[in-house]
């Protein structure tokens, strides 16, 4: 009898850890298996609808932007220097010339002025200095654009024909200038953020080193902190390159391919500019409206493969600073 007894117990004791294994992996694959909640499937549906509505435009920009190729020809119009919709002439190499020039004065302007700031706001500037300047720096971004467009009208185009002693001053560089204010608050804003990131252990790794402040800024903060960065100047093209108003006040509006092309002194028409003047009086459906549409893909097009440079470039230079 007593020898039935132990033999019972110890049965007991041995299956007793398998039992409460198996519970636990019981309860484990009842979490995995939950039921998705309510509240996963409206963030799931509010997350969708960007990206819905982006394919929509895409696709409502296409449909209607592809109807210029059988009306007027894909090579005349995107290699025709003449838009004149009186002669039925809607060719859009002066905009892309006109588009590329104002955007890279911009750009060339705007990018070493905007991450020198945000050197000195995220790097030197004492902590009171940094609460003033960075505001103030970020409000710039939230004047519309016909502001600056008034502003580069009455004060930057009279100073640029003045100095270059010209007949006029609405040209290209006086879009890229006005686009160059424009696209600061965004690279300073962004890049900003970016060097704050960089993790505190970097500086202090570089002092230890015995570099010098500007030597941790130079070769740690700045490599650490290069996707940030690459990002900024990413999104402020895209500001750039969008940017209708301004450059449509300032830029001159003439249909016409500089000469020499990289002459920045001469009025130039970008293709935002070209969209704006002309939508008001496209009937709906004709060859104009047709190629008004065409310009918004095109633009499209510059924007996404821009973006997608931008990415590979922010990977690489990830990988690099990783050491992978």
């Amino acid at each position: 009898m007593s020898q039935d007894t132990n033999f019972l117990e110890k049965t007991i004791n041995e299956q007793q850890p398998k039992s409460e294994t198996s519970s636990t992996e019981s309860e484990i694959l009842e979490i995995g298996k939950q039921k998705i909640s309510w509240q996963k499937i409206i963030l799931i549906i509010f997350a969708s609808i960007s990206v819905i509505i982006v394919i929509l435009i895409f696709v409502f920009i296409l449909i209607n932007g592809l109807q210029i190729i059988p009306d007027f020809g894909l090579f005349k119009f995107l290699f025709g220097t003449d838009w004149n919709p009186e002669a039925d002439q809607y060719g859009i190499l002066h905009g892309v010339v006109g588009t590329i020039m104002v955007v890279t004065i911009a750009m060339v302007v705007a990018i070493p002025i905007s991450i020198s700031c945000s050197i000195y706001i995220a790097e030197i500037a004492p902590p009171v200095v940094r609460k003033i300047l960075k505001p103030t720096v970020e409000l710039l971004a939230s004047i519309p654009s016909v502001v600056y467009g008034f502003f580069g009208l009455f004060t930057l185009v009279p100073a640029v024909k003045f100095i270059f002693k010209l007949p006029t001053g609405e040209n290209a560089l006086s879009g890229g200038l006005i686009l160059a204010i424009m696209v600061i608050p965004t690279i300073v804003s962004i890049t900003d953020d970016a060097i704050k990131a960089v993790p505190k252990t970097y500086r202090e790794g570089s002092f230890a080193l015995g570099a010098t402040n500007w030597q941790t800024i130079r070769k740690v903060v700045l490599p650490a902190a290069l996707s940030g960065i690459t990002t900024a100047v990413i999104l402020a093209f895209g500001r750039a390159i969008g940017e209708t108003m301004a450059v449509l006040m300032v830029a001159g509006g003439a249909s016409q391919i500089p000469k020499p092309f990289f002459n920045i002194l001469v009025p130039v028409d970008p293709l935002t500019a070209i969209i704006a003047r002309e939508l008001g009086e496209a009937s709906q459906g004709g060859t104009q409206f047709h190629a008004i549409f065409g310009i918004a893909i095109v633009l499209f097009l510059i924007t996404f493969t821009v973006n997608l440079i931008g990415d590979l470039a922010i990977k690489r230079f990830t990988k690099k600073f990783r050491g992978a």
